[in-house]
């Protein structure tokens, strides 16, 4: 079992894979959580929509 199995989480401030809500989204999905992914705008959603699903993220939505 994964330390963070059966947990679930939201993620805010994701724009890049280059940033810290990245790292701390990728290395809670390694550790099993399951994450919902926020963006701001139409814009945004197109720089998060791909990091989210291939964290096989659930929930992707607007959070202005």
């Amino acid at each position: 079992m994964k330390l963070m199995e059966g947990k679930k989480g939201v993620i805010f401030g994701v724009s890049n894979t280059h940033g810290i809500a990245y790292g701390i989204a990728k290395q809670l999905f390694e550790a099993g959580a399951e994450i919902a992914f926020t963006y701001a705008g139409e814009v945004m959603e197109k720089r998060v929509r791909p990091i989210a699903e291939s964290m096989n993220a659930k929930i992707i939505m607007n959070c202005d």
